[in-house]
């Protein structure tokens, strides 16, 4: 049995790790209602290439039209699809480049940090994401990837290894945990620093 000392100092330890995983991200926004000529500050809960749940006080039944911008990534313009008494959820209106330009700066988001106002030019076809080639499974072993879709809380990976539900993944200075199997992958959920509110 650990002494009294031992025990305080580990249930310390867990009690921290508790809260940092609980710990969510939230980016800050910005909502804008053309028809209604209303704009006030949000909180960003939720975010990927197609949509994001907010959290404002601007009030708008499902099927407004609306604006978003949110810090780091931009504008985007886009619909209430969802309403309830604390969040809206938008689905964007934007093109498949657009989407795919999002996808590469979650990714480098997620991975760092960092965001870079990647070009026209430069960006990856919808649904081909890159760099993320790999992780690193609880015991060590390499395993490779690539990443199908990617939100603010998670993403969905093809790949050809079976890691345990609940297992943490590293994705060098990132982390995930396991939450689905899929046919050709797995679903993860970020954890730390970057975790989002939802996973996919």
């Amino acid at each position: 049995m650990l002494p009294e000392s031992a025990r305080a100092s580990r249930l310390g330890s867990l009690t921290e790790k508790r809260k940092q995983k609980r710990t969510s991200l939230a980016l800050e926004g910005r909502l804008f209602v053309p028809e209604q000529s209303l704009e006030g500050d949000c909180r960003v809960i939720d975010f990927s290439p197609d949509g994001a749940g907010v959290k404002s006080s601007i009030s708008a039944p499902v099927g407004t039209r609306l604006v978003l911008y949110v810090d780091r990534f931009g504008r985007f313009e886009g619909t209430v699809v969802m309403r309830d008494r604390t969040r809206l959820g938008v689905q964007f209106n934007s093109g498949s480049a657009k989407r795919a330009r999002t996808a590469e700066q979650l990714l480098q988001f997620v991975l760092d940090g960092t965001i870079t106002r990647a070009p026209l030019g430069s960006t990856l076809r919808n649904g081909d994401v890159s760099p993320l080639h790999d992780f690193v499974l609880a015991d060590g072993r390499r395993a490779s990837c690539k990443v199908i879709d990617i939100a603010l809380g998670g993403a969905s990976l093809r790949t050809e290894a079976r890691p345990e539900i609940g297992e943490v993944l590293s994705f060098g200075s990132a982390s995930a945990r396991v939450v689905r199997h899929m046919d050709q992958g797995i679903a993860v959920q970020f954890v730390g620093r970057h975790a989002g509110a939802a996973s996919l």
